[in-house]
């Protein structure tokens, strides 16, 4: 599985993508994969990924991340700061099982 995470600028999520990455492969899915890119670059990246992730302070750009998700039908969440801050790959993994569920549901 492909996983987006987006920030500002892409340097803070980076950090987090790795631990989501190890934690997915640590919990049987050999696949995991996870990039950052800069907010400003989802538009052109959305189909490249199956779920996309954004840093809490992208909460402001909820809206647009949504329509922008939307277009391109990949589920997307804001993490929280928690879980942001202290770079926990494992909740952050939690989270994309859940939304892909969530979108396999809808499906």
């Amino acid at each position: 599985m492909n996983i987006l995470l987006i920030c500002g600028n892409g340097v803070s999520s980076g950090m987090i993508a790795q631990r989501i990455a190890k934690a997915g492969i640590k919990r049987g899915y050999p696949d995991t994969k996870a990039e950052a890119y800069s907010y400003s670059q989802l538009e052109e990246v959305a189909d490249s990924f199956d779920v996309v992730l954004a840093a809490p302070q992208l909460k402001f750009f909820e809206a647009s991340i949504k329509e922008t998700c939307e277009r391109h039908n990949r589920p997307y969440g804001i993490i929280d700061n928690m879980t942001y801050s202290m770079l926990d790959g494992d909740k952050g993994f939690d989270m994309v099982l859940k939304l892909l569920n969530e979108k396999e549901k809808e499906d």
